[in-house]
């Protein structure tokens, strides 16, 4: 399976320099919602779930992948403005990556004693993020390289670079990629990006 991950130009570099990309805890994510997305109007729920988010991110921690690298919100929003890159990793193993699902209403607290209700609140998200098409890959932190105080998932035979792609308003260059790219990473594909001509995509640049 190939997924995509974006990355801002300061940070993107420095990861592919050091062959990883950064992992992230359910405490650091940018949607406030994530793991509370039932309804919390019992105070006991609410500092149930508060409790259970605390112990999830002390223990876990999450690779957040998109199956497109055309949405140009997403550009915007995780490549510094298209100033940035993407990256297209293959995992060896499709079912590691779990498809996010997206719901338009908050999850009924009943849902607590199902015996699934951890992953499924694990993998659900508002509505208003389906853009995104997200993918997500959760392992114990243990198995993550720290740097820091901070964890990555290194590149190999698990998760496999496959292609750069540099944002439509990047000054990043396959020049300066290939200076700082490991000799083993040298044969991978470098596209730039365009926006489209008949849509609101963002799309390969032929010319360049």
């Amino acid at each position: 399976m190939k997924l995509y991950h974006y990355m801002d130009e300061y940070f993107g570099l420095q990861n592919l320099a050091n062959q990883r990309i950064k992992a992230s805890t359910f405490d650091r994510l940018n949607d406030p919602f994530e793991l509370i997305g039932i309804e919390t109007s019992d105070q006991d729920i609410r500092a149930a779930l508060k409790e259970m988010k605390r112990r999830v991110a002390s223990k876990f921690g999450i690779l957040c992948f998109s199956k497109i690298w055309s949405n140009p919100v997403q550009w915007a929003h995780y490549a510094d403005n298209h100033k940035g890159l993407c990256i297209e990793l293959e995992l060896a193993d499709k079912d590691d990556a779990r498809k996010v699902d997206y719901v338009s209403e908050r999850l009924e607290s009943k849902l607590i004693a199902d015996p699934n209700f951890p992953q499924k609140l694990l993998l659900s998200k508002f509505k208003h993020w389906e853009y995104e098409q997200e993918y997500r890959l959760i392992r114990e932190l243990i198995n993550f390289d720290k740097d820091n105080g901070i964890f990555f998932q290194p590149f190999n035979s698990d998760i496999k670079l496959t292609k750069i792609i540099i944002g439509c308003q990047s000054n990043i260059t396959r020049h300066s990629l290939m200076k700082i790219l490991n000799e083993a990473d040298r044969n991978v594909e470098i596209i730039y990006a365009r926006a489209a001509f008949k849509s609101f995509k963002i799309v390969k640049h032929k010319n360049k």
